[in-house]
């Protein structure tokens, strides 16, 4: 299952959405060796930044990025208008028990593709989990009353929103309870029930309309081309000092781990803007 569903409350002004990611999920992971704690945090990450680009309107294309001083250094999620998603994590060794995060701050980037359609929020971290810290975020740059539940792990990242509509915030009472039954909802739950049954379990005295679900896609977007790009970037001096060096241009894709190798051949070709010869490892 790899898929993003919205969902209303018929009578009252609350929005949502569900996410349950299996194969994509563990398609964004597959060449990493995260350490569990690092990868759960990542699955969390991946489920919200895919509900983020559900639930604001526009569709826009949204990256989130974390910024520690802990252990875990750099975070960053990308997720598509139309729900391609990869991500990354950047991190040191750390003891069991040590903190993750500690201080930070979590960016979400917002581009609607249209004239000043571009919009970014940053606000501090706020505690070691992801979903605090977007409901943090929302509460500070969008002003609207959220709860975000997520849960992941190796298998599986999943995620439930469920958020006041914009301009109709005053219901606070029957928001708080919906929260609540949002935030009791069980890891097993949200990772292996379809939203069809998860919903009517979690909210069964309220009457809520699903719409149709999105397919979720891993996108890691690290053609030979457009690495072929970043290495005309380095430069004419770089590029032929590294095959001085080493032999080859050897870059390697954060997101997705492969490696591209350019000989002296390929590297001229480059220079040349032409289509190099590469070795993906």
């Amino acid at each position: 299952m790899n898929e993003v569903q919205s969902f209303l409350f018929e009578h009252h002004a609350i929005r949502g959405a569900v996410v349950r990611l299996t194969e994509t999920w563990q398609q964004i992971v597959a060449q990493h060796r995260y350490p569990a704690p690092v990868q759960t945090l990542l699955a969390d990450s991946v489920a919200a930044t895919v509900l983020l680009a559900k639930a604001v309107k526009d569709r826009p294309k949204v990256s989130l990025q974390l910024q520690g001083e802990g252990p875990l250094r750099l975070l960053v999620i990308q997720c598509s208008a139309d729900f391609k998603v990869r991500g990354m994590a950047q991190w040191r060794p750390f003891a069991q028990g040590e903190r993750l995060l500690g201080e930070g701050r979590l960016s979400v980037h917002l581009d609607t593709g249209a004239r000043n359609g571009l919009f970014q929020g940053i606000v501090p971290l706020v505690s070691e989990h992801i979903d605090a810290c977007l409901e943090a975020y929302f509460t500070q740059s969008e002003q609207l009353a959220t709860r975000i539940v997520l849960a992941g792990d190796a298998a599986n990242a999943a995620g439930l929103l469920v958020q006041a509509v914009p301009g109709h915030e005053r219901d606070t009472a029957t928001f708080a309870a919906v929260a609540a039954l949002a935030k009791a909802v069980s890891s097993r739950d949200l990772t292996a029930m379809p939203a069809s049954e998860l919903l009517p379990q979690v909210f069964g005295d309220y009457a809520i309309r699903l719409f149709r679900p999105r397919a979720v896609l891993h996108d890691c977007r690290c053609t030979p081309e457009h690495l072929a790009g970043i290495a005309r970037m380095l430069g004419a001096d770089e590029l032929h000092s590294l095959l001085d060096d080493q032999g080859k241009v050897e870059l390697t894709c954060e997101f997705c781990n492969r490696a591209f190798r350019y000989d002296a051949d390929a590297v001229a070709a480059i220079l040349r803007g032409e289509a190099p010869g590469v070795t993906v490892h």
